[in-house]
């Protein structure tokens, strides 16, 4: 992956966070702390099935139902 590709999916992940802090009313450290450890961050980032062309809000939204799926 070269660093303009890597710029952009951490951007996207600050803008994930963001949003999981929000609707979870939660601070970003946690936010960030759901999904960096959600299994579907390491799917998203390796480019499986493209999932990182969803929405943020998707993306956001699945990984807050996995992580209450795991709670």
């Amino acid at each position: 992956m070269d660093k303009a590709d890597r710029i952009l999916r951490d951007m996207k992940y600050a803008r994930i966070i963001e949003i999981i802090a929000e609707k979870q009313n939660i601070s970003l450290e946690d936010a960030m702390s759901m999904l960096y450890s959600s299994p579907l961050f390491e799917i998203i980032d390796d480019g499986t099935a493209d999932l990182i062309c969803r929405s943020d809000i998707y993306l956001a939204d699945e990984i807050i139902s996995d992580n209450k799926s795991c709670s």
